[in-house]
Order: C-alpha cells, then sequence, then structure tokens
C-alpha cells in the first residue's frame, strides 16, 4: 500500500511540473515541427546574420546588412501576411536596436537603421518605424513594398499632429518624406491613401503637383465623398480643392457645381466665362437655371441672348422638344399632346367621382 502511494505522489509531482512548464515553449516547439526544411535554413542563416552584426569585426556587417536588406526586400513587395523574414527576426528586435547604437557613424549603421525601421512595423507601436526611416539611408521608398509605405504614412500623421506650429524644421523633415509617399501612392493606385494623409497634415494643396489625367476622376470622386464626413471649414477646403483639379483639367461642368454647392457666384461667373466651348456653356446654363441662378452677360459673349433664356428656363420646354425630336422620336409630338389630353381627363373624373362620393354621403345624412 505505501508503494502505490508513494507512487501515486510521483505521478502527481511530474504532472504538476509539466503544467508548470509555460505556455510559450509549446507553441515554439509546435512551430518548429511545423518549420519545413527550407524555413528552417532561412530561420538559420538570419539568425547568423545577427550573430555576425554583433561581432568584433567590422568588416563583417557590410555583407550581413546586404543579404538581410535583401531578404527583406524580396519579401515585402507583396505582403498578404507577416513575410517569413520579418516573422523570423522579431525575436531579435532588440538586439538589432542595441547593435545600432553600438555601430560607429557611417554607411553601416544607416544601413542597420533600414532593417530596423522595416522590422519596426510588425514589432513597436512607439513611431519607430518613422525614427528609423530618418535616421536610415533615405533610399527610395518603393523598394521596401506598400505595407511598409502605407505604415509610415500613418506615423507621420501621428507625428504631425503631435509637432508644434512654430517647429518648422521638423514640418519640413515630414514634408520631405510625404513627398515621398504621395507620388508612390499615386502610381500604385492608392490615391485614397495619398488624399488621407495630406488632410492630416492639411496639405491639400500639394495634390495639384502629383496629379495627372488618369488619377484625377477618382481623386476628385474621393475628396466630394468626404465632404459629408468632416465639419466645417473642412469642407469647403475638399470642395475647392476638387473645383481646383476640375479647372485644371478644363472640366467646366463638374467645377461649376461644386462652385453652386459653395454657393459662391463671383467663383460661378468665373468658371462660366472662362470656358471658350459654347456647347458647354450651354450645358452650364441649364445648370444654373436649375438652381435658379441668373448671371448677367456681356453683350460681347458668343450667343449672349441664347445663353440667357436658357438661365432664364424660358426655352426649357422647347428644348426637350428638340431633344425628343433630335432621338429620332417622329412621333414625339403626338405622345406630348397625349399625355396633356390624357392628364386632363384623368383628373375630370377624379374630380367627378369625389362628386358623386359627396352626393352619396349628404343624401345618407339626411336620411337617418
Amino acid at each position: 500500500m505505501e508503494e502505490t502511494a508513494k507512487k501515486e505522489k510521483k505521478q502527481s509531482e511530474i504532472s504538476e511540473e509539466k503544467d508548470k512548464q509555460p505556455a510559450g515553449k509549446d507553441k515554439e516547439k509546435k512551430e518548429d515541427q511545423e518549420l519545413s526544411e527550407e524555413d528552417k535554413l532561412l530561420q538559420e542563416e538570419l539568425e547568423m546574420l545577427v550573430e555576425r552584426l554583433g561581432e568584433k569585426d567590422t568588416s563583417l556587417y557590410r555583407p550581413a546588412l546586404e543579404e538581410l536588406r535583401r531578404q527583406i526586400r524580396s519579401s515585402t513587395t507583396s505582403m498578404t501576411s507577416v513575410p517569413k523574414p520579418l516573422k523570423f527576426l522579431r525575436p531579435h528586435y532588440a538586439k538589432l536596436k542595441d547593435i545600432y547604437q553600438n555601430m560607429a557613424p557611417g554607411e553601416n549603421k544607416q544601413f542597420c537603421a533600414d532593417v530596423v525601421s522595416v522590422l519596426a512595423m510588425t514589432m513597436s507601436s512607439e513611431r519607430e518605424c518613422l525614427k528609423y526611416r530618418l535616421l536610415g539611408s533615405q533610399e527610395e521608398l518603393a523598394s521596401w513594398g506598400h505595407e511598409y509605405v502605407r505604415h509610415l504614412a500613418g506615423e507621420v500623421a501621428k507625428e504631425w499632429q503631435e509637432i508644434e506650429e512654430g517647429d518648422k524644421a521638423q514640418q519640413e523633415v515630414l514634408l520631405k518624406l510625404v513627398k515621398e509617399i504621395v507620388p508612390y501612392n499615386m502610381a500604385h493606385n492608392a490615391e485614397h491613401e495619398a488624399c488621407d494623409l495630406l488632410m492630416e497634415i492639411e496639405r491639400l494643396d500639394m495634390l495639384d503637383t502629383y496629379i495627372d489625367e488618369n488619377a484625377y476622376a477618382k481623386v476628385c470622386l474621393y475628396l466630394t465623398s468626404c465632404v459629408s464626413y468632416v465639419p466645417e471649414p473642412e469642407n469647403s477646403a475638399l470642395l475647392k480643392c476638387a473645383l481646383n483639379i476640375f479647372r485644371k483639367f478644363n472640366r467646366y461642368p463638374e467645377a461649376l457645381r461644386l462652385a453652386l454647392m459653395l454657393n459662391d457666384v463671383e467663383l460661378v461667373e468665373n468658371i462660366f466665362t472662362s470656358c471658350k466651348d459654347i456647347v458647354i456653356q450651354k450645358q452650364m446654363s441649364f445648370m444654373l437655371g436649375r438652381h435658379g441662378m441668373f448671371l448677367e452677360l456681356n453683350e460681347d459673349v458668343e450667343d449672349c441672348e441664347d445663353l440667357t433664356e436658357i438661365m432664364s428656363n424660358v426655352a426649357v420646354v422647347n428644348m426637350h422638344m428638340v431633344n425628343g425630336l433630335n432621338l429620332n422620336h417622329s412621333d414625339f409630338n403626338e405622345k406630348h399632346r397625349y399625355v396633356q389630353t390624357g392628364s386632363f381627363y384623368t383628373c375630370m373624373t377624379i374630380i367627378s367621382k369625389m362628386w358623386i362620393i359627396i352626393i352619396i354621403i349628404y343624401v345618407n345624412i339626411t336620411y337617418w
């Protein structure tokens, strides 16, 4: 009996020791078992490169850094999940920061800052990605992938909000980075992200520099869609920015629509007179007539009488008739008359039915 009791105690102690072991070790063992041979080789190679950076022989630094940069670049060009090089380097993040601090100033230190900046994208929430980017080699952003640029843009926006208004030097540093991010987004179908960044730093005037004929429609659509979600005066700033972009690409009707939303009569008149195409002027005249706005035009303006009639809504019915004929509806007039006579008879029948109902009600009341 005593022996069996001792065996049970030993088994219970062994089970307790197993329970006391941290769960992290079990996860690590499972991950190690799930890794393929290629992943294990990559993990060992990256660990070896980090160890070389910690050695005293400085001649090993440059090849190790170049290889680390190459591995990270090849994995961050298209990110659907955390790339394996970043995943394997995450445990060495603190060590890489210490290595950077102990390095002598020079290119090697800047290259190490580049590696830490990309790695901070998955590790740090203290804007260290931006910090080490500014300390790095200032290499082209496109080489590190779209996800890195997006993360960096978010940190730039947060940093901008905390900068004091008088700190012009820091603002210039961030603006230099913004001038790299915005063209990259414009070239990679991320116009909305460029607009968001410029709205955060209140520099929408920079959009004119980077917009081309392929992107202006999407940018203006996004800006006008955001108007309903921002307070005054930011909503007016968005409308003015989109209006200036439309005028830059000679989209006068769209610009006029935004000027009417701003309720700026001088701006409406300026847009109307700056257009030299009489057909587009007639289109804008119909828009003004629809909004009940009348412009006093000079007699020197081509087709001044026609434009004035359109704006005063005198020729609306006639223009509808002409449009119907131009659309090859030969029986347009007959249909128009039919609609008019049909509506008349419909009204008469409704009125007669109403009188009949009134008479029936009156008879019932007098009878009872």
